[in-house]
């Protein structure tokens, strides 16, 4: 089974050129991200690998490192674009990884995106999205002309796949076309793309390696959904939700002598009404406190009646 077409490439050599622009675009200082999208199955991933090791060979000699170049969800790849930036790593990969299923995770997403690259736009680095639809994207960062092409996977066959390419300007009459149509996807039949291509399977080995972080990945994912399906929450729910330190809540729960409900991968999860035990023993626990010492620990001076005269 081939890996590779004749010129050297997973991929078009079209492609490849679309690409080398944008690698001279981030030398010259300015933000680029590509986007990957299509339908479940339709090789959005194995692309975005073989143009991510494209990127990293040119830039870097050697293919991505998986554990430091694809951030499985937001809080990851934030993680990682930071190790990419210490360590000089050309191109980082985002797969949602289910955040869209959350409320209010697009919103959030595209937050993050939009400082993203406020900050990182001097840094050199690729950043490719790897999405179920690039119409997820909100209009500013189109306004800001940061994506720089499309890429949507389509009709993937048993050892290739297929794909188009839209330039940031046909992404603006795709949106459009999206907006008016019932079913959204039609619009990639109305709106011309600037090239076709094809692309084939990763090589054994490499397939092999991304199935493995994969899996490693949908195992978070079902932990997570796990965790929230029983509404269980951790010591960083908690910190959270509280606006306190993690030794103020183990020291609580060790007071009021509550037990985890389930260990998962090692991390204790307690019942979804301990945050209120939790209050509830913090007020009683103020309550008790001398009137000196409360208003020390608020930060004011201690209350005390005027003198009689």
């Amino acid at each position: 089974m081939r890996h590779y077409y004749d010129h050297g490439l997973p991929f078009s050599e079209k492609l490849a050129k679309n690409i080398d622009a944008q690698i001279a675009r981030i030398e010259g200082k300015k933000a680029s991200l590509l986007i990957i999208d299509g339908g479940v199955g339709e090789g959005k991933t194995t692309l975005a690998i073989e143009v991510g090791d494209y990127i990293n060979q040119k830039m870097y000699g050697r293919n991505i490192d998986f554990n430091k170049q694809i951030g499985m969800g937001g809080q990851d790849f934030l993680g990682k674009l930071r190790t990419c930036f210490q360590q000089k790593l050309p191109v980082i990969l985002y797969d949602e990884a289910g955040d869209f299923n959350k409320r209010g995770a697009l919103t959030r997403f595209n937050a993050m995106l939009n400082r993203t690259f406020e900050t990182y736009r001097a840094f050199k680095i690729i950043v490719i999205l790897i999405l179920p639809s690039f119409n997820v994207l909100d209009n500013d960062i189109f306004d800001k002309k940061i994506p720089r092409f499309l890429i949507h996977c389509y009709a993937r066959r048993a050892n290739y796949g297929n794909f188009t390419v839209y330039s940031l300007k046909r992404m603006f009459y795709l949106r459009k076309k999206m907006k008016d149509l019932v079913v959204k996807p039609l619009a990639y039949k109305y709106e011309r793309p600037n090239v076709h291509g094809h692309f084939l399977d990763l090589e054994p080995e490499r397939s092999d390696e991304l199935d493995a972080f994969s899996t490693k990945g949908k195992i978070k994912e079902l932990k997570a959904s796990e965790i929230k399906m029983e509404g269980l929450v951790g010591y960083e729910d908690m910190m959270s939700k509280m606006a306190c330190s993690r030794s103020k809540i183990m020291a609580g729960i060790r007071a009021m002598k509550i037990k985890p409900e389930k260990y998962i991968q090692r991390k204790a999860y307690y019942g979804k009404d301990t945050i209120d035990i939790l209050i509830d023993h913090f007020d009683r626990v103020e309550a008790e406190l001398p009137d000196k010492l409360r208003a020390r620990k608020k930060g004011g001076r201690p209350k005390h009646n005027p003198p009689k005269y």
